[in-house]
């Protein structure tokens, strides 16, 4: 067979790519108009001009342009909105013009459970080192819910490592304010790293990957903070409520380290940079 060419678009790391507001039903007025004529003869996929097989590919593995991995009720590991990976093992062809779809057209929004010491913050049966590898944009919300301002040493942050294609990294985090005046500054205790979360994190994804911070409302990775509060606001009884941290203060964490060297854990290839 010869070598078939990727039609796959390149999309631009840009925040609106992945901040894209929740779909919305189009009204009667706006739907095409459908012919009443129906094919009869044999469906091709391949008779189809590359543009279409783009759509066809983009609605099955990147609907929306981002992944939450969360967990319900009903199912520990749900992805959302649904995909259908399967579609990639149907033939050499297909999977050689879609493959890298799911990890390049989606940002992967997952909750991370920053004060967890018995486990990784992100499990290999969730994100396995070879996935993590070929991701190119994240969305990381940190849980600080339970203990906030307190050491990150012994919180196996080693999953983001494999992070080596990484090209955008957004960061929100959710803590718990006990009273009304209370305000989330300072962040970090500049002397002492291992007390600065972001620090952790950014010690270990590429130097040159492009950091976001917070969400926005109306997006999916809003909504995912906001169905997170509802889950912890009662979790072991705690007092307080939950808020998202303001993008300020994650960007202040990110720049107020002395000395921090982005990338330094990193096992993606190249010179590694300074902050």
């Amino acid at each position: 067979m010869a070598d078939v060419l990727p039609i796959r678009r390149a999309v631009p790391a840009t925040a609106s790519r992945f901040s894209r507001p929740k779909a919305v039903t189009a009204t009667p007025s706006t739907q095409p108009n459908v012919s009443s004529s129906h094919w009869t003869g044999p469906f091709r996929l391949f008779d189809l001009p590359s543009e279409l097989r783009l759509r066809i590919y983009e609605c099955a593995l990147a609907p929306t342009g981002v992944l939450s991995l969360t967990s319900t009720a009903s199912k520990r590991n749900a992805v959302t909105p649904v995909v259908t990976p399967a579609l990639l093992a149907t033939c050499r062809h297909i999977h050689h013009e879609a493959d890298n779809m799911l990890t390049s057209d989606n940002e992967v929004t997952i909750t991370v459970n920053a004060h967890d010491t018995c486990w990784p913050t992100i499990p290999s049966k969730r994100l396995p080192p070879p996935v993590l590898r070929r991701l190119q944009h994240m969305c990381v919300i940190l849980d600080c819910t339970d203990y906030f301002n307190s050491s990150y040493a012994e919180v196996d942050f080693e999953a983001f490592q494999y992070l080596s294609s990484l090209q955008t990294l957004r960061l929100a985090m959710v803590y718990r304010k006990h009273y009304a005046t209370q305000t989330l500054a300072p962040l970090y205790i500049p002397q002492l790293r291992e007390f600065n979360v972001v620090a952790q994190i950014l010690e270990r994804v590429p130097a040159s990957t492009r950091l976001l911070f917070g969400t926005e409302k109306g997006t999916w990775q809003h909504g995912v903070v906001q169905s997170m509060n509802g889950m912890r606001a009662v979790y072991r009884d705690r007092q307080g409520t939950l808020e998202e941290a303001p993008a300020a203060d994650l960007e202040a964490a990110a720049r107020g380290v002395p000395g921090l060297v982005r990338g330094c854990k990193s096992n993606a290839p190249g010179v590694q940079g300074r902050d």
